[in-house]
C-alpha cells in the first residue's frame, strides 16, 4: 500500500466513526427539579385549641416560604425578559 491509500483509509475510518457518534448521541440529562422538597406533616389531632392555632401558624409560615420562592422565580423571569428586550435593541439600523 502506498502512503496515499493509507491516508485515505484513515480519513474514511475517521469519517465513519464520526457518523456513528452523530447517529447515536448521548442521552439527555434529566430536567432539573425543585431544589428542596417540602414534606407536609399533618398535625396530630389532640382537640386542643392551642394545638390547632400552632398548626395553623406552621402552615401559614410554610405558605409564606412558598410564596417567597415563587416571587424569586418571577423576578428571574422579569430579568430574562429585560435581557431579551435589550438584546433586540442592540442593533439600530438607523445609526448606519
Amino acid at each position: 500500500m502506498t502512503m496515499k491509500t493509507v491516508v485515505i483509509f484513515i480519513i474514511v475510518i475517521a469519517v465513519l466513526i464520526l457518523m456513528v457518534f452523530a447517529f447515536f448521541p448521548k442521552p439527555l440529562p434529566p430536567p432539573p427539579g425543585p431544589s428542596q422538597v417540602m414534606e407536609i406533616k399533618p398535625p396530630t389531632a389532640t382537640g386542643k385549641v392551642d394545638d390547632l392555632v400552632a398548626a395553623t401558624m406552621v402552615e401559614i409560615s410554610d405558605e409564606e416560604l412558598l410564596i417567597k420562592e415563587e416571587e424569586k422565580d418571577t423576578a428571574l423571569i422579569s430579568l430574562d425578559s429585560q435581557e431579551i428586550s435589550d438584546f433586540g435593541q442592540t442593533i439600530n439600523e438607523s445609526e448606519f
